[in-house]
């Protein structure tokens, strides 16, 4: 019993730190009037955001020379949400101050809605996609990118050149981030190694349960379903957020890679909402599971049907959705933990960890936070679903308990007539 005591008491001073280092915000220096002083920063120490008030030409690809002033606006933000409804492409401009001896500097891009030109002293260094001033002459591309810069001198004139007639919003939700050169390319290949594995684990863990629902002469569905959510999960992590799969296939259809990445997230939801009414049938409701599972495969249909533009403005709405199943399979948690059931504890702790990362994830979404750790989010998804396979396995037997430890087994969930 202490032990177990311990095990809690240490998960939830982890999930504690953990809430409190996303949520953590500094000071630094912001863009002020177009211009960011960093000749007292030291890049040795950490990068820095090129976040404040940019001037700004709504409507105008201006050329990649220095722009002189503008109105201004903050940068990063959704264009709509900024008194820029409507305006699908535009000029960004800024001057940084560099210090003395600032040593080799990279920029580190995120995906920008939904194409881009940047220019550093007047000349072209990064580029995706195809800017334009209409449907016809943009060509959408999301590819984050480091870029090392190679100029000498203690001033960068920065200009980006934005279009979007293929998504919904315009503009950038995440900043662009001025770094030591060697610092980012370390970041950026720890942030690569670390998707590729969520990928590759969650992957074969989905095979794993695959496999097991196919070979045993008992079929579970919640097996399979499980399975379903570490596939589709594993999907996901290489279609958003740095975009790996992008890396290896650069032509590939950028409708489609959008498509995938809306479909998964809606396909998460339908296979949570299931394993979970599978897990706890005494505690969840028929009715509220398939007013979820209904709604989002009208999600999924909407999105293979109509072009990106249309169904990616549906993503607020999903977002609540989401939230309400995060709800959902918390309330169906506590009723298991009120009725004691054995094991409970693994999915307590999936939920809380799970509720800080989707909190934070929609707060960067929306553009309240700025900073992404995608290693750190790559980790804490393969504890939560790690966590949930041997819940399931205790469920299924395959690992045994007796009940008291704090272990799942079958006996203790719902009885040998449940789950099949």
């Amino acid at each position: 019993m202490i032990q177990l005591f311990n095990r809690k008491a240490l998960l939830l001073v982890f999930l504690c730190t953990l809430s409190a280092s996303l949520f953590a915000k500094t000071d630094v220096p912001k863009v002020d009037q177009g211009i960011l002083d960093l000749r007292t920063w030291k890049f040795s120490e950490r990068k820095i955001a090129l976040a404040g008030d940019w001037n700004f030409y709504k409507n105008q690809l201006l050329s990649g020379s220095f722009v002189h002033s503008g109105k201004l606006t903050y940068f990063p933000e959704v264009l709509s949400k900024t008194g820029h409804k409507g305006v699908q492409f535009g000029t960004y401009s800024m001057v940084v101050l560099l210090p003395p001896n600032s040593g080799k500097l990279s920029l580190d891009i995120p995906q920008l809605y939904s194409s881009y030109n940047l220019f550093i002293n007047g000349k072209l260094i990064a580029q995706n996609g195809k800017p334009g001033t209409s449907r016809e002459t943009t060509t959408p591309q999301w590819k984050p990118e480091v870029i090392e810069l190679a100029f000498t001198g203690d001033t960068l004139h920065v200009v980006l050149q934005i279009a979007n007639f293929y998504h919904y919003r315009t503009g950038s939700k995440q900043p662009i981030y001025l770094g030591s050169a060697e610092e980012l390319k370390v970041h950026q290949r720890i942030s690569v190694n670390s998707n590729m594995a969520e990928c590759i684990i969650l992957f074969v863990l989905g095979l794993v349960f695959f496999f097991i629902y196919y070979v045993r002469q008992e079929k579970k569905k919640i097996t399979l379903y499980f399975s379903l959510l570490c596939i589709s999960w594993a999907i996901r992590s290489v279609f958003s957020n740095i975009y790996l799969f992008i890396d290896f296939f650069p032509n590939f259809d950028w409708t489609w890679m959008v498509r995938i990445e809306y479909i998964t997230l809606y396909s998460m939801v339908i296979w949570t909402v299931l394993f979970f009414s599978r897990l706890f049938p005494k505690e969840s409701s028929k009715i509220i599971k398939y007013i979820f599972v209904i709604g989002n495969c009208i999600f999924i249909a909407e999105t293979l049907i109509m072009p990106p533009i249309f169904f990616t403005q549906w993503i607020a709405l999903y977002l609540i959705v989401a939230a309400l199943v995060l709800v959902h399979s918390a309330v169906i948690t506590i009723r298991a933990l009120i009725q004691e059931r054995a094991g409970v504890w693994y999915l307590v702790f999936c939920l809380v960890l799970a509720l800080i990362l989707f909190s934070y994830d929609m707060f960067v979404f929306e553009g309240y936070f700025q900073y992404y750790n995608a290693i750190l989010f790559s980790v804490c998804y393969i504890i939560i679903f790690l966590l949930m396979g041997m819940a399931l396995f205790y469920h299924l037997k395959i690992f045994k308990g007796d009940g008291g430890s704090g272990t799942l087994t079958f006996e203790d969930l719902y009885g040998a007539d449940s789950g099949k």
